[in-house]
């Protein structure tokens, strides 16, 4: 397993399609619906930005891209691999 971080920013009039997407994801997390191998771990929107962070656990980074891509989002999705450097109370 890998800890995923995913990237979403949008245009203003994508905002419907974004929200619609980021929806049918929690849901799907919390019916434990979601493909094997994929873990939502939460999701942060920027606040008066266009941008959301989703944090993943995932069987790999190509699998969690394959199964986005899938969805059919429009706008701009940056992910990639993350290691932890330091959180507070594990170090």
């Amino acid at each position: 397993m890998v800890d995923v971080v995913v990237v979403h920013s949008w245009k203003d009039e994508e905002k419907d399609k974004v929200m619609d997407f980021a929806n049918k994801v929690m849901s799907m997390s919390k019916e434990k619906k979601l493909p094997s191998g994929l873990r939502l771990l939460g999701i942060e929107l920027g606040q008066g930005k266009n941008m959301a962070v989703c944090k993943w656990e995932a069987d790999s980074l190509n699998h969690l891209m394959d199964v986005a891509k899938s969805l059919g989002p429009t706008w701009d999705i940056q992910a990639f691999e993350v290691k932890t450097a330091y959180k507070k109370g594990l170090f």
